[in-house]
């Protein structure tokens, strides 16, 4: 059984422009930025251009949040989104609720006590991402 695609243009547009490349364009961008994201609740909290959205959107990173602000838009990261993008792709960094940088493995802790589901859903969360 080969790849299914969902929707009409779907592989076409895909062999275009693939994940891997729209991630890496994401990755560099936040690198370059120093790009960091603040800890709320169970999620992360990213402040970001609003010209840059799309990008987020096409990677299939966080969701927007409504604001009144003009010129930037804030982004809502789950908390398998923004580990994924501090641990794994280390393109951003965590501020805690006390405004301090967080380690991994304070990251992690923070994230099993938030949600005891967390090591389940990141695992699977990492896995798929791999697969782009």
């Amino acid at each position: 059984m080969g790849t299914r695609w969902k929707g009409k243009g779907s592989e076409a547009k895909a062999l275009v422009e693939p994940m891997s490349k729209i991630v890496s364009e994401l990755q560099s961008y936040l690198v370059q930025l120093e790009a960091h994201a603040l800890l709320s609740g169970c999620s992360a909290l990213f402040a970001v251009k609003t010209e840059k959205i799309d990008l987020f959107n096409c990677a299939c990173f966080g969701r927007p949040v409504v604001t009144a602000e003009k010129d930037r838009q804030w982004i809502q990261l789950s908390m398998e989104e923004a580990f994924y993008l501090c641990h794994s792709l280390k393109c951003l960094r965590i501020i805690g609720e006390d405004n301090s940088p967080k380690t991994d493995e304070e990251q992690w802790l923070y994230m099993k006590t938030k949600k005891e589901t967390f090591p389940i859903f990141y695992k699977a969360y990492s896995h798929l991402r791999k697969k782009n």
